[in-house]
């Protein structure tokens, strides 16, 4: 009789470890399940090519200027604001990359890889100035990347082009690969690769045929301690202004990839047929526009 208590009294506490363990068990699952179902936040790079940026901290105020050569990483709720002839890289992985020009303010609202594909969600806000953006990886499922204006959002999974904020309610973009999405209010606009968009508040979303060459080309990321540059970098956004002779009412200005008459024309504030004008003699017809080629630019 004792013996087959002790039995039953043996069995009892093994079930009892075996349901411990698998309690235990369970938990530990439910955790890794819910980890993994979780956005895991993502950290951005920023290296100053030329110039310098002021980082304004989403918990922490503004830090010292940051230089050519230097970096420093952001996060959600960090905005970066460049100065005068100023270049910066905004790297959010291996070949995602946004090139940031000079007079840009630009934000980031959101930032985090999805919880099972680790698929980009970056969401900015630009301001004011130009931005050249490239994601080189496939479409993944849940990759979001968006870029918020005044007038409306441009959104893309994968794509370059180039967003510049003309005036507050003004901005033009161009898709040198890919296909991006323009959204104003219940308006929507697909813009193809080879094309551009003037995009005005309260006017119609009409994708037109880019004018000029349509080639851009993205550096690999720079790693974070050689912040060098070459001479394809070089060529991205500055705009290479050399003064004509003294008492001369014209400057010469280097066409750069991806550049047109039309976004020329809105960096220096005037029309672009009087740029033409200017330039018929080299430039007979406003497509025949190419990199490397001087233009000289009037006065204003």
């Amino acid at each position: 009789m004792s013996y087959t208590v002790q039995k039953n009294g043996n069995r009892r506490s093994i079930s009892l470890v075996l349901l411990v363990l698998a309690v235990i068990a369970v938990a530990g699952a439910l955790h890794w399940l819910q980890n993994r179902s979780a956005p895991a936040p993502v950290r951005a790079t920023l290296v100053v090519l030329e110039g310098e940026a002021i980082i304004t901290r989403a918990d922490a105020g503004t830090d010292p200027p940051i230089t050519a050569g230097q970096n420093t990483t952001l996060q959600r709720g960090d905005q970066v604001t460049t100065g005068d002839n100023t270049r910066a890289r905004l790297s959010f992985g291996d070949s995602e990359l946004v090139e940031i020009g000079s007079k840009t303010q630009l934000s980031i609202l959101d930032l985090y890889r999805t919880a099972m594909s680790r698929a980009l969600v970056a969401i900015l806000s630009l301001e004011k100035g130009q931005v050249l953006s490239k994601l080189q990886r496939k479409p993944l499922q849940g990759t979001r990347f968006e870029i918020q204006t005044l007038p409306a959002t441009v959104h893309t999974q994968h794509a370059a082009f180039q967003c510049q904020v003309l005036e507050k309610n003004h901005i033009h973009v161009t898709v040198y690969e890919g296909t991006v999405e323009i959204s104003m209010g219940e308006q929507t606009a697909q813009v193809q690769a080879g094309q551009e968009i003037d995009v005005q508040l309260g006017q119609p979303l009409s994708p037109e045929p880019a004018q000029g060459t349509m080639s851009v080309e993205l550096p690999t990321p720079l790693s974070q301690s050689t912040p060098t540059l070459t001479i394809q970098e070089k060529t991205l956004f500055p705009p290479a202004l050399t003064p004509t002779r003294p008492g001369d009412e014209m400057v010469l200005y280097t066409v750069q990839p991806g550049d047109t008459l039309y976004s020329i024309s809105r960096k220096f504030g005037i029309p672009w047929r009087t740029i033409w004008e200017a330039n018929k003699k080299s430039l007979p017809s406003p497509e025949l526009i190419r990199a490397g080629q001087q233009l000289r630019i009037p006065r204003k």
